[in-house]
């Protein structure tokens, strides 16, 4: 596994940096599992009362749902999934700041229950 470190610049904040980790992994899936994933997490988007928000190859977990706007201000992403649909798997996992690997790897378990009915590379941390 390859970590690497980027520090990225708030536009909203100015002069504010989040610094986030960025895990190249291969955490393999059938096409089947991966649009069951995609599909139970656009279920539960963020502006519906969910924690994802699904774009392309990549689903974005939040903190918490948008139920309102001072939940939506307060909310922050604790990383990303990066799907390779090509190639069938997930190849990249970032985690933001105050957030490590072990953080999204259960937010993956629990998406993978909901969506497969088992966790396949997910790890529960309790």
């Amino acid at each position: 596994m390859l970590l690497c470190r980027i520090s990225l610049r708030c536009l909203p904040w100015g002069s504010e940096s989040v610094s986030t980790q960025m895990y190249h992994v291969d955490l393999r899936y059938t096409k089947a599992e991966l649009l069951l994933i995609f599909d139970q997490a656009t279920k539960e988007d963020v502006d519906h009362g969910g924690h994802y928000d699904c774009r392309g190859g990549a689903i974005h977990i939040w903190s918490h749902p948008w139920t309102t706007a001072a939940a939506r201000y307060d909310s922050a992403t604790i990383g990303t999934l990066y799907v390779n649909w090509l190639e069938e798997r997930i190849d990249r996992i970032e985690t933001d700041e105050s957030f490590d690997l072990a953080d999204l790897l259960h937010e993956l378990a629990i998406l993978e229950d909901k969506a497969l009915g088992d966790t396949k590379h997910g790890v529960y941390r309790w």
